[in-house]
């Protein structure tokens, strides 16, 4: 399970993704749909710790993923 809480980006004082909450449970299947520059790169990014959130947590099964290695 994927739970994103709160999760936001900055650039200066660019918001490219702001307070996004969701969870994704085993199996599912999600889509990310918007426009260009909406944030699902950023988002998608932020997942997989390529850049790291101004603020909110993202958790795998649970597990801050800010604690992984």
């Amino acid at each position: 399970m994927i739970q994103l809480d709160r999760l936001t980006k900055r650039y200066g004082d660019v918001v490219a993704v702001q307070d996004l909450t969701l969870t994704v449970k085993a199996g599912e299947l999600l889509v990310l749909l918007g426009g260009s520059g909406s944030g699902k790169t950023t988002t998608l990014k932020m997942i997989n710790r390529l850049i790291e959130p101004n603020a909110g947590s993202v958790r795998l099964n649970g597990t801050d993923i800010s604690s992984l290695p």
